[in-house]
């Protein structure tokens, strides 16, 4: 009896767009002048204390592409921007589960406050990297059927919260949170009650916990 044939998988569409995007990015090496260019710019941010600044007229600062490999170039750099953004985002996970402050005075109460702000932050991020993809989306293809306003709309409203702290954060104070105020409060009483310690401890692993994996929920979600 013959095996079975293996099933094939396919790529995802996020595959298939990053396939597309390395076949189109290895045609721009052909663009005239644009890989000699790519490799001067590397060698000045490696050696940039070494390379005098002569001001030749002739040598740019920003490559000039035509204008339709100019938009295409765009929108390719917004989208990385995107997916820049999605990482920074997920990688929020990780600023709490760690405390590296210990035996400085950063008391854990207000590095979770401003990692809570920060996970905040990365959302209106996103949405702004979205709003100028898709912008330059516009300007590339103006016939395309994406309606931005409503698209960006479904954004705010799936990700509401955590941009209403943020907006609060950013035009009225910091952060505030019971889990937050509890650790400190028992931070202060353990100064004085060494037996408050524990406690303590407890309530901050506890919320640490929590957020981590509220971070790994929505960044999910936003993915």
């Amino acid at each position: 009896m013959p095996a079975p044939a293996e099933a094939t998988v396919l790529p995802s569409a996020r595959e298939q767009l990053h396939l597309a995007l390395g076949i189109w990015m290895r045609e721009l090496d052909a663009y005239p002048g644009w890989k000699a260019w790519r490799k001067g710019r590397l060698a000045i941010t490696l050696y940039d204390e070494h390379i005098p600044r002569t001001g030749d007229p002739n040598r740019p600062s920003e490559f000039v592409f035509s204008p339709e490999i100019d938009r295409q170039h765009d929108l390719v750099t917004q989208y990385f921007g995107i997916e820049q953004a999605v990482f920074a985002l997920r990688d929020c996970e990780y600023y709490f589960r760690r405390f590296p402050f210990r035996g400085l005075p950063v008391h854990k109460h207000t590095h979770l406050t401003y990692m809570c702000e920060m996970f905040f932050n990365r959302f209106y991020e996103l949405k702004e990297r979205i709003k100028r993809y898709l912008n330059a989306l516009a300007k590339l293809a103006p016939k395309h059927r994406i309606e931005i306003g409503p698209f960006i709309k479904r954004f705010e409203k799936e990700f509401d919260q955590e941009l209403r702290e943020r907006n609060g954060v950013h035009h009225h104070g910091r952060f505030e949170d019971l889990a937050i105020d509890r650790i400190f409060v028992s931070h202060a009483v353990a100064e004085q009650h060494d037996a408050w310690a524990m406690e303590s401890e407890r309530y901050y692993r506890q919320a640490v916990r929590e957020w981590a994996e509220r971070v790994r929920r929505r960044s999910a979600k936003a993915e």
